[in-house]
């Protein structure tokens, strides 16, 4: 790890000193800190120790972290802290995690070439990982494309999704960031060694692979079998199942195979507890598994299963939807035109070449399509090429460049999303065991 120098930390110090935190919000804040680990330890009956008072000071500190945006973009500045501060002052279960000490810290540098790589830290659970990384060099890391990240085991790439951000585009010698992977099924943990897999493009193809061993107990998650069907403007909507684990909230749902709109995305998922507290925000970027045009869909959410609620309430606000049969656009690619377009959606599509679309589309939740199909049936999703997207206030336009060799036309785009709307909203109790 890079250490601050001197004068640096003494800027350091003199930034945190000259920041105005609300100190009434942090006041309130750190009383409910202090109330909750009191309470913790009483129920637990232990004394107060070094390690009480160690677990204090970082509840404090992810608090000020919450409270203080200002406080967190200087403690941003420590080395080892920036990727992880981020997500603690957006994501309370996160902030959870940290406070009840989840987070194993890793420590493993590894030296290729002219980078080191270290693996700071990870959160684990069996719906997948987070681990926190930095990248360094004496050269300017934006001047370097990173090819891909993964993360193996017994050199066996796991079957999960994996999520990074991008890579530097500002002049830096450093790069933290975290990698998110998304596991379909339980994650295993039989064998608690892995490897993490880096591959940078910077003329000598350099590669990383870091072996690391996770010793902590992983939490086992909280399972509730809901299977409720809810009507929403006389479509009806299954729930089948909340799942919490340390990580995120999953919620597995299904549309009604005899509803006449098709669903498309739930824009607004959230979790309440009894105290009107709302777990709303999406993980992942909002990402989930499945499509309701496939049957069931799974939506991640962030995680209060360090909480001890009550009450949980499901509410669903806004659920996009089409009627069937026009949530699709058709295209003869090779003669370059529409064949059919919904009169329900406001969307202006271009065929500048065979293998070439343009659509300028309003903005919504996600991209427009998601499911391409040729005039026999076959898929064709994964031939996309290139896509390149530019915003305005209201509209995105999408450019996209297929391989379309062996495709029949007509291709047909299925509607992934866009902001029409069910009437009304779906809102269930979920029993939790006692």
């Amino acid at each position: 790890m890079t250490n601050l120098n001197e004068q640096d930390w003494q800027k350091l110090t003199e930034e945190l000193e000259a920041i105005e935190i609300p100190r009434e919000a942090l006041h309130q804040a750190r009383v409910e800190a202090v109330y909750q680990h009191r309470l913790t330890k009483r129920r637990k009956r232990r004394l107060y120790s070094v390690a009480s008072v160690a677990a204090l000071v970082l509840l404090l500190f992810v608090t000020s972290i919450r409270v203080s945006p200002v406080f967190a973009q200087a403690v941003s500045k420590i080395p080892g802290f920036a990727s992880i501060v981020d997500i603690i002052a957006n994501d309370k279960g996160i902030s959870d995690i940290v406070e009840n000490n989840y987070y194993e810290e890793l420590g493993i540098s590894v030296t290729q070439g002219d980078y080191t790589l270290t693996l700071q830290g990870a959160i684990a659970d069996h719906s997948g990982m987070m681990i926190f990384y930095k990248l360094e060099s004496l050269f300017d890391l934006s001047k370097v494309d990173l090819v891909s990240i993964e993360v193996s085991q017994q050199g066996v790439p796991l079957s999960v999704a994996t999520s990074y951000g991008s890579h530097p585009v500002d002049e830096t010698t450093i790069h933290e960031a975290k990698v998110e992977i998304m596991s379909v099924d339980d994650l295993s943990y039989d064998n608690k060694t892995f490897e993490f897999n880096l591959h940078l493009s910077d003329g000598t193809n350099t590669k990383f692979t870091v072996p690391f061993t996770l010793t902590r107990p992983i939490e086992q998650p909280k399972v509730y079998d809901l299977n409720q069907s809810v009507i929403v403007d006389g479509q009806t909507i299954d729930i089948k199942q909340l799942k919490i684990s340390p990580l995120r909230a999953e919620i597995k749902l299904a549309a009604d195979e005899q509803n006449t709109m098709q669903l498309l995305q739930f824009t607004s998922v959230r979790l309440i507890d009894e105290n009107g507290e709302d777990w709303g925000r999406p993980r992942g970027g909002g990402a989930g598994f499945g499509n309701l045009r496939d049957g069931e869909v799974a939506i991640f959410m962030e995680s209060n299963y360090f909480r001890q609620p009550k009450k949980l309430t499901l509410v669903i606000d806004k659920i996009e939807a089409l009627p069937k049969g026009s949530d699709y656009i058709e295209v003869d690619f090779e003669q370059q035109k529409v064949i059919y377009m919904p009169s329900e959606l406001d969307v202006t599509v271009q065929v500048p070449s065979r293998n070439t679309l343009e659509v300028t589309y309003p903005k919504s939740n996600g991209q427009l399509f998601f499911g391409i199909v040729d005039q026999e049936g076959n898929e064709f999703s994964s031939n996309t090429i290139s896509t390149r997207f530019s915003e305005e206030e209201s509209n995105v336009t999408a450019i996209y460049t297929f391989d379309f060799d062996n495709a029949v036309n007509p291709i047909r785009l299925h509607i992934n999303s866009y902001p029409l709307y069910l009437d009304g909203k779906m809102e269930i109790d979920i029993p939790l065991d006692e």
